[in-house]
């Protein structure tokens, strides 16, 4: 058992209560709900009053609960929303009705959990994320939306009871957890259903094991593709098909896919709301980090936090897009950290055509690849006949490349959300 001796340990900052909650747990990472589950029903952090949204998937939940939050609250609900990681500040994680909370709430939530959970050893996450719900708790939201960190069955926001369950997207990624079977990727997302409560899947290419768990315990499964679905009708519009039809919604950099996700879970909430309402909520909803454009630079300068191949794909669509609206010399920078344990060079394979030149950073923190592991990694993936730099850091690599650019040029920063961290907190410090 992981335990640890109950500690009186109290902080009247934010930064203090983060070093403390990174030296609780042996483990960075330690899937399972038995230790979470002992706290959070101590505190009641099982049941809310609120609706409950669980959105589980490899990519796409972030901008799932987006659009989400941005429906439900221009539509007059009050919105509580839990999401991980951050990029460029805790405070990110929980957002009441779009808004981020101050640090002072959050040190008093950590010194609610750290004497409510007396011996038991929590993860960084598990404290965080009983926080939050303490958090939540308080706000008395109409609807409180849960974004599972890793998996789905046994991660610790699937100790909360929901009233809907999501999965977006069902792709390879954290392999070393999950598998790199997507049948099993599949169940295990999957494991966030509840018995006879709706259940959506925006998984365009569905696995059996999702369809067969939901069924084995009789949720309520709506599927992309044959419950709901979208339609590009021009380059620039699409519309959404479920019981009704909504659109033409205009296309943004935002996915489609979670959109169309998202407007399914509306419909499953059975509310009557105003078709051109959610139209604007879509057009309007946006995401830090998701092919978020920079103002500061002469070219074009986007930052995205795509970092496996499923999420790259996006990308590089998305990038096709943008270049296409250029002029015909438009080249496209790219400006790549990752993580050592992520398959870099399947990630990098998915953007390679739309790429002209590369730039790979070290990525200095833990599991951080280096450039030379990224070039090896670029050196394995297929169509490599580009330009290719090596820089020390994320900041000095955009410092050259988007002073070198042409102002018809793109330039992307993508691969990890602690590649967009350093971006940002450069920037705002």
């Amino acid at each position: 058992m992981n335990k640890t001796t109950a500690t009186t340990f109290s902080a009247d900052n934010l930064s203090d209560w983060l070093t403390h909650l990174e030296k609780l747990h042996p483990n960075a990472i330690e899937l399972g709900l038995t230790r979470i589950t002992k706290v959070g029903e101590s505190l009641n952090l099982i049941n809310f009053d609120a609706k409950v949204i669980t959105v589980a998937g490899t990519n796409g939940k972030g901008t799932t609960c987006a659009y989400l939050e941005r429906m439900l609250i221009d539509s007059g609900f009050k919105v509580g929303v839990y999401s991980s990681p951050h990029i460029h500040r805790y405070n990110e994680r929980l957002r009441i009705n779009g808004h981020e909370l101050n640090d002072q709430v959050h040190c008093e939530a950590f010194a609610v959990i750290e004497a409510g959970r007396l011996e038991t050893s929590l993860s960084y996450f598990e404290f965080a994320t009983l926080a939050c719900l303490h958090i939540l708790k308080q706000q008395q939201c109409d609807y409180i939306l849960l974004e599972v960190g890793l998996g789905g069955r046994l991660d610790a926001t699937n100790m909360v009871e929901s009233n809907i369950s999501v999965v977006t997207t069902i792709g390879i990624d954290h392999i070393d957890w999950l598998g790199s079977d997507r049948e099993v990727i599949g169940f295990e997302k999957a494991g966030v259903f509840r018995p006879s409560k709706p259940a959506i899947c925006g998984e365009l290419d569905i696995p059996q094991s999702i369809i067969k768990h939901a069924n084995a315990i009789s949720a309520n499964l709506k599927c992309a593709g044959h419950d709901f679905k979208f339609e590009l009708i021009s380059e620039s519009e699409w519309l959404w098909h479920g019981k009704t039809t909504i659109g033409p919604i205009k296309q943004t950099l935002m996915p489609i896919q979670n959109a169309s996700t998202a407007l399914a879970v509306i419909e499953s909430l059975n509310l009557s709301l105003s078709t051109e309402q959610l139209i604007d909520s879509v057009q309007s909803a946006s995401l830090a980090g998701r092919l978020q454009k920079l103002d500061n630079a002469a070219c074009d300068l986007y930052i995205d936090v795509a970092h496996n191949p499923q999420s790259a794909e996006y990308l590089a669509s998305q990038l096709a897009r943008l270049k296409a609206q250029k002029s015909d010399n438009c080249k496209i920078h790219a400006i790549v950290g990752m993580l050592s344990d992520k398959d870099m060079s399947a990630t990098l394979t998915a953007t390679n055509q739309q790429i002209d030149n590369y730039n790979f950073v070290n990525l200095d923190c833990y599991r951080g690849a280096t450039a030379e592991m990224l070039l090896a990694a670029y050196q394995n993936s297929e169509n490599n006949q580009h330009n290719v730099t090596c820089f020390e850091n994320v900041i000095s690599a955009v410092n050259k490349v988007v002073d070198n650019a042409e102002a018809s040029d793109i330039v992307i920063v993508f691969g990890s959300f602690h590649t967009v961290s350093d971006i940002l907190n450069n920037e705002q410090g």
